[in-house]
């Protein structure tokens, strides 16, 4: 280990202030309750009895003869079932549930353990809340000039910037809960993150599942723990295994008996495959920060700072391996985990958050910390859109053979820079015939200038919007699918810049062709 001195008095108090403070930081919501709910079926989901269950190693309940999930205890108690393929009295920790109604009774009802979310809760967030936090995050990841992973393996942007005459290193760290849940989301919905974006590590094999993994430990409490259970109903939460998705991993699915509604049924649940994952603590963490850049003059990797309290008023920087800090086995190392499936992806995410809640004990106080190193600036970017509520607005159902209608589309800049680029909006018949021509209006006059024969040019400032409104009509019955959408250089975030929409052009009274 080494050490750098510093103002005794100043860190004593603010660790102090840290300390007090930890409960508060990792306040939870209230909890989701007790185990066995979620699913991919077309039934209601139940979340309101998430227990810890008796599982295979792929995460699949072991079910009873009557196809009944199995809560276990935590310790071993009076009635209780012995674990499958174990001898020792320490196993018989599974609880008897109702063969007819799979319920646990009322006797044993005290010895299901519940499965703590904590501030995870937020996984029960609308799907705009995690939308509107990705593109958050994607703009800074993006558009930086550097992106590194911290010691948790967190992403880090980084970004040269001119401060008077002097270039000076800004750096940021994902640390947001709901942003980190946003990312997990969405690797484990697309396997990637959208405009190709590649962290660091990314490009290996199943680096997508590591960053994944990581997310979801710095999203997780700091004081809680990442389980296997956890995970699975996290999934069930967020939708992953709903039947109508399609995940990045297999779903492997189950029928069980569950009471929903009132009603016994036979309800199916789903886990998603990580039988190919494997994690092992030593190379995780003797491999990061990536790049290592600590200490400064001879980075290693595999090191990290934080904090150490050397007597009873003396505090100092220690700089030392990840592992010997933040999981110690009492004799100057480390305890090693390796293991592979469900119950190394929870491990590794709980790691994290282990690393996590580490550097949130004992912090470097700002301004001491060794600069994440980058020569490079920003790029300039911004945020080009097309709101899909009211971006594109046509009529929703309109009379063949009458006068016509208006459409209108706008384009969005959210910034931070000025945005140059092109919109374009096509409309198709049912048989894929183009829909036209369309007039440009004008304070509302229809003129006779033909608009989106090629794609219309813009220049708009930061948090600056345009619209373009135009003219159309139909002499037949059909359905008319169109899109717009927006096409800019710098644009770093892809996902938002096209939206569709549908007219339904219905037959004059009387008569009319069309299809």
């Amino acid at each position: 280990m080494t050490y750098r001195k510093i103002a005794l008095t100043f860190v004593a108090a603010l660790a102090g202030v840290f300390a007090l403070n930890a409960g508060a930081l990792a306040a939870r919501p209230p909890g989701a309750g007790g185990g066995g709910g979620g699913g991919g079926s077309n039934a209601p989901p139940d979340y309101g009895d998430l227990w810890v269950l008796l599982r295979y190693e792929s995460g699949l309940p072991i079910l009873t003869e009557d196809f009944c999930q199995q809560p276990i205890a935590a310790e071993t108690f009076e009635g209780c079932i012995q674990k499958p393929g174990t001898t020792e009295p320490e196993d018989c920790v599974v609880i008897p549930v109702d063969p007819v109604t799979c319920a646990v009774p009322l006797d044993y009802a005290i010895y299901t353990q519940e499965v703590d979310f904590g501030r995870i809760n937020e996984a029960r967030s609308p799907e705009a809340v995690f939308e509107a936090q990705l593109e958050d995050v994607l703009v800074n990841l993006a558009t930086a000039g550097c992106l590194t992973l911290d010691p948790a393996g967190r992403p880090v942007y980084s970004s040269v910037e001119i401060d008077g005459d002097l270039p000076v290193i800004v750096t940021s760290t994902v640390d947001s809960p709901l942003q980190n849940l946003a990312m997990y989301r969405q690797l484990m919905l697309e396997g990637s993150l959208p405009g190709g974006l590649l962290l660091p590590g990314m490009e290996e094999p199943q680096g997508w599942l590591f960053t994944a993994a990581r997310a979801l430990g710095a999203a997780s409490d700091k004081t809680g723990e990442v389980t296997e259970d956890m995970w699975i109903y996290l999934n069930d939460i967020l939708g992953l295994t709903a039947a109508d998705v399609t995940p990045a991993l297999t779903k492997h699915c189950v029928e069980v008996k569950q009471e929903v509604m009132g009603k016994i049924e036979m309800v199916e649940k789903c886990v998603l495959d990580v039988s190919s994952f494997g994690y092992t603590r030593s190379a995780e963490y003797g491999a990061l920060p990536t790049p290592p850049y600590i200490p400064a003059i001879d980075p290693q990797p595999g090191v990290f700072e934080y904090l150490d309290q050397t007597g009873d008023n003396s505090f100092e920087i220690a700089t030392g391996p990840i592992l010997n800090a933040a999981f110690p086995d009492g004799l100057d190392g480390y305890i090693e985990y390796s293991g592979s499936n469900v119950e190394a992806f929870a491990k590794h995410a709980d790691d994290a958050r282990s690393v996590i809640e580490f550097m949130h004990n004992w912090p470097v106080p700002g301004g001491l910390e060794t600069i994440v190193p980058c020569g490079n600036a920003a790029d300039v970017f911004y945020d080009v859109s097309i709101s899909d509520v009211s971006g594109l607005q046509v009529p929703v159902r309109m009379v063949a053979g009458t006068e016509g209608r208006e459409g209108t589309v706008t384009v969005a800049n959210a910034g931070p820079a000025e945005a140059t680029g092109t919109v374009m909006v096509t409309g198709v018949d049912l048989d894929l015939l183009p829909i036209g021509p369309l007039y440009r209006v004008v304070d509302g006059v229809v003129t006779e200038e033909v608009i989106f024969d090629v794609p219309e040019e813009f220049t708009l400032p930061a948090g600056y919007s345009k619209s373009w409104t135009f003219f159309f009509s139909m002499d037949y019955a059909t359905k008319i699918t169109w899109e717009a959408a927006a096409d800019a250089e710098f644009d770093v975030n892809l996902a938002n810049n096209s939206v569709t929409e549908e007219t339904v052009v219905n037959r004059a009274k009387g008569g009319g062709g069309g299809h």
